[in-house]
């Protein structure tokens, strides 16, 4: 299985570097493949080289017979872009101009007449974020709103703070906002995208402290869907007001109460104590070692990692199977094999860092978790719940890294 892996990523990384040949040759400046696609040309030979596919696609967006002069703004834009930036040079960042232009009509400033400071990309998709929109200064966390794919609604908060309106009076604000949350959200860490940066403030503006903030902003409820909010609040509430707790086992807290909720929509936090939660919790996580039943499911299309050492070879191999998760939980003396209906639901997929003596295992170093929707390594657990060693670290680093993974401070 590994090598066939291999095999198609050597496949699709020849035929991404033909591409870039053939339009390297054909096109001598992007400007001359914006103006193509402008003009209804097809350039679908070329689309392994993403970029070419992303403007293509941001053209397709606009009928060109009743968006004509929308089609040709945006066109101009480009072609400004790509002879005075970086900015055109990746999809990611391709998308986020794209964005912004959809916004074009609350721009304050004309884009062409822009020019950047900075030379490094990143800096000069803020730097044209900030020119077109802003009166006065935003989060740097606010900046990420222009990288989404469908969720439009973080770039309305953005001009809104950018024209100097206050946070409290945002629209469609996901959770009920105090006047102190608001003046948190403004404060949350660079770091951050804007799910987490919400739920950092809405606990800190519960009164708690820096670290539990932190550690339910990177977990579960900083990326999920807003429902049952109420419900969640007194969670949060009743982590705030245990004081001083042990927040290691907080993940598998929160894997408790949403699953119990999940099944259960009448599910009350009334009355109920942490300690005693998290006795009940430990109950549930022992009884889903007893599985019933095996399920399979797809890989998650990560790549994998080996890296040999003499006679070692440290691996990363992507559990897909129930039977698998269950089997790794008796090793690791963990609860992974609760992940079922995560890793069915491709939401997350959960990887075993192993290392291999001679041909033959030798030690289970890691059980890893990663968030699929936000590409973050969220969990990596050793034996018994404990944190990993050094060494596993130095692994999982390397391997997040080719993956474009980021992981989370807490793990």
């Amino acid at each position: 299985m590994r090598e066939q892996e291999m095999v198609a990523h050597q496949q699709r990384e020849a035929q991404l570097n033909t591409a870039l040949q053939f339009s390297r040759k054909r096109f001598k400046k992007f400007d001359e493949v914006i103006t193509h696609l402008y003009e209804g040309g097809d350039l679908k030979p070329f689309f392994a080289d993403r970029r070419i596919w992303k403007v293509y696609e941001c053209f397709k967006s606009f009928c060109s017979k009743t968006n004509a002069n929308t089609r040709a703004k945006f066109k101009d834009m480009l072609v400004h872009l790509s002879k005075s930036t970086f900015l055109l040079s990746g999809e990611e960042t391709i998308q986020a101009v794209y964005n912004m232009f959809r916004f074009h009509s609350y721009w304050e400033r004309d884009v062409l007449s822009w020019m950047p400071e900075s030379k490094r990309r990143a800096e000069q998709l803020k730097e044209l974020a900030f020119y077109l929109f802003c009166k006065y200064e935003v989060p740097e966390f606010m900046y990420k709103a222009f990288h989404e794919q469908t969720n439009m609604l973080f770039i309305k908060w953005f001009i809104h703070l950018g024209s100097g309106r206050k946070a409290r009076e945002l629209d469609d604000m996901p959770i009920a906002f105090t006047q102190k949350m608001a003046h948190y959200f403004l404060q949350a860490p660079s770091n951050f995208n804007i799910p987490e940066a919400l739920r950092w403030a809405q606990v800190k503006g519960l009164m708690g402290d820096d670290k539990l903030a932190k550690r339910i902003a990177y977990s579960w409820l900083g990326t999920k869907e807003y429902e049952d909010e109420e419900f969640w609040e007194t969670f949060i509430r009743i982590l705030v007001n245990a004081g001083m707790f042990d927040h290691d086992g907080l993940t598998e807290l929160i894997d408790y109460v949403r699953q119990t909720k999940a099944i259960n929509e009448e599910y009350s936090l009334k009355g109920r104590t942490l300690r005693s939660l998290f006795r009940q919790s430990e109950e549930w996580h022992n009884h889903q070692f007893e599985l019933r039943g095996i399920k399979f499911w797809e890989l998650s299309g990560l790549k994998g990692y080996d890296k040999k050492r003499d006679q070692e070879l440290i691996t990363m191999e992507e559990l897909t199977g129930s039977k698998l998760l269950a089997d790794e939980g008796r090793i690791m003396k963990h609860c992974v094999a609760s992940y079922v209906q995560k890793c069915v639901s491709e939401r997350t997929a959960i990887f075993s860092m192993r290392k291999y003596a001679a041909g033959l295992l030798y030690e289970v170093m890691a059980t890893i978790e990663v968030d699929l929707s936000w590409r973050r390594i969220v969990q990596a657990k050793a034996r018994m719940n404990r944190r990993i060693s050094d060494e596993a670290m130095k692994h999982l680093v390397r391997w997040a890294d080719i993956n474009h993974l980021s992981i989370s401070p807490y793990l």
